[in-house]
């Protein structure tokens, strides 16, 4: 027998089990990578009954519920692999987000979902319900989810690369900047939003100390979008966040693993210079470090110590960075000087080693720590790109500013 039907071809057979008072059991999901957790819920979801229907998401559902690099496997590849499974009975595939038509065409006895659902957080329960039906929950079999399979996969490619993005809400200057609101949206999804027009890897990764950002994030965005990673608020910096973050998302990283930071204030950052210092971070292997600059246009600027400023070789590397106005024109020619930017990206594996040394002489006395990683030696790629937008929402001040860029 064929498994995979349309509602109208399943709606006798389904009659017929009825008829047989039989128990017919329904779950659903975008099964895009097949692995042990889905075939350990849908083994347990046919012992509950005597025919198993598994509502399969369309790719086109698949794309607006995970993005647009989804499904991995198109609908009937997916099906297909569903329907050789010996405790699959049916496959339907439906076009909508929710289950809730195919679910209120079909009555099932029984609707299984797994643990990592609540029942009344289901948007299909009501219907379920009135149908009759009843919700049960299956535990998730630990270390198995799509999610994880993707991250693994990336971690072993060594151009892969994910975006991180400490977010602290415990501001001194502006407590809660993450979640303030600017033109309709908090700060930290603009960032993620940001983030997701990429050429990283999804999700992107939130590093937070605070359960207020954690949810906002799981409430914005799909778990194949962004995902909140908890870190300790004895970190003293973004890098120790990151750090902490990567640990416990990864738990050993053994291969070159490209990580960008992306500051969770600076909600005008470019998709395409993250691109652009992705690409620096591909072009060597070797780079274990990368981060951006852009021409300082206002000459009050050069002098600001808030201002940090760059040199770099001709090779594109990072030679000093400082809050003094460098290089020194000593003979007026007019030396382009060149605003640091603080993004980064990293060999994860020199990430979690930089965030484990103490600060270095230099960057205690400029206070900048990426002088950490020239003091250890090791080099910095330096990619100018212009148009920035040189906001970043450090107080209240700020927020008053990028509002008014949001108007024009």
């Amino acid at each position: 027998m064929n498994k995979l039907m349309s509602r109208q071809e399943l709606a006798p057979i389904l009659a017929s089990k009825r008829e047989a008072n039989q128990k017919i059991v329904f779950t659903n999901g975008c099964f895009d990578i097949l692995h042990a957790g889905h075939v350990a819920l849908l083994e347990g979801a046919r012992e509950l009954g005597d025919f198993l229907v598994v509502g399969l998401n369309s790719d086109a559902s698949v794309r607006r519920l995970k993005g647009a690099a989804r499904p991995i496997h198109p609908e009937n590849a997916r099906a297909r692999v569903l329907a050789g499974l010996g405790c699959v009975d049916a496959v339907v595939i439906f076009e909508d987000d929710t289950p809730i038509e195919t679910i209120a065409a079909l009555k099932p006895d029984i609707h299984v979902k797994g643990g990592d659902y609540a029942p009344d957080d289901l948007p299909e329960a009501q219907t379920v319900r009135e149908n009759g039906g009843e919700i049960v929950i299956v535990p998730l079999v630990e270390g198995f989810s799509t999610t994880l399979a993707l991250e693994k996969s990336a971690i072993r490619n060594p151009q892969s690369a994910i975006v991180m993005v400490p977010a602290r809400f415990g501001s001194t200057r502006f407590p809660g900047k993450p979640l303030v609101e600017l033109g309709g949206q908090s700060v930290i999804s603009r960032v993620v939003r940001a983030a997701l027009q990429t050429a990283a890897s999804k999700p992107v990764f939130v590093a937070t100390d605070d359960a207020r950002i954690q949810a906002e994030i799981e409430g914005k965005f799909s778990r194949d979008e962004a995902m909140a990673v908890m870190t300790s608020p004895a970190c003293h910096t973004g890098t120790d966040r990151l750090a902490e973050a990567i640990s416990a998302r990864f738990r050993q990283v053994e291969e070159r693993l490209i990580v960008v930071n992306v500051q969770g204030d600076e909600p005008f950052i470019e998709p395409a210079h993250i691109d652009a210092l992705i690409a620096v971070m591909r072009e060597d292997e070797r780079l274990q470090m990368a981060t951006l600059a852009t021409p300082i246009r206002e000459k009050s600027l050069e002098s600001d110590p808030n201002v940090v400023k760059v040199v770099v070789s001709e090779r594109g590397r990072a030679l000093y960075f400082s809050r003094a106005p460098i290089p020194f024109d000593r003979d007026g020619q007019g030396a382009q000087k060149l605003r640091h930017l603080g993004i980064y990206a990293y060999d994860a594996r020199w990430l979690l080693k930089m965030a484990s040394l103490p600060p270095s002489k230099l960057e205690e006395i400029e206070k900048l720590e990426q002088l950490r990683a020239l003091e250890h030696g090791v080099e910095i790629g330096v990619c100018v790109v212009e148009n920035v937008v040189p906001i970043a929402i450090d107080t209240p001040n700020d927020l008053a500013r990028a509002e008014v860029f949001l108007l024009g």
